[in-house]
């Protein structure tokens, strides 16, 4: 499991670069309001998932999507509009990572995660 997540760190370092144009940092925005915060209260607020794995030590790991219900019909599509968080969860139920997997312009921003999460 270790591997797999130093895998996806490295793969969004990438993805960083993007995140960052004009200053605007879209995973120290999603850090800030997901960290820290209980499962339930973020599922209250954003919405579920579509499927979740449980570790044996308790653990929960989930993909997270958002941002469809809120696009306007236009010339961009969906899947361009798309926040994407692996979201990780200690055995208390508390978030404790949640990396950007995908991140498409958002309507008002360059990043859809930085949108809907600042």
């Amino acid at each position: 499991m270790k591997l797999i997540v130093s895998l996806i760190a490295l793969g969004l370092a990438g993805c960083g670069a993007i995140a960052r144009v004009n200053g605007e940092d879209a995973q120290a925005i999603v850090d800030k309001r997901v960290v820290g915060t209980q499962v339930g209260d973020f599922v209250q607020r954003y919405g579920g998932s579509h499927a979740r794995d449980e570790g044996p030590d308790g653990t929960v790991h989930f993909t997270w999507e958002g941002g469809l219900t809120r696009v306007a019909a236009g010339p961009r599509g969906l899947e361009e509009m798309i926040c994407m968080l692996r979201i990780s969860a200690n055995k208390a139920g508390r978030i404790v990572a949640a990396p950007i997997v995908r991140d498409g312009k958002g309507e008002r921003r360059l990043s859809r995660c930085a949108e809907l999460f600042d």
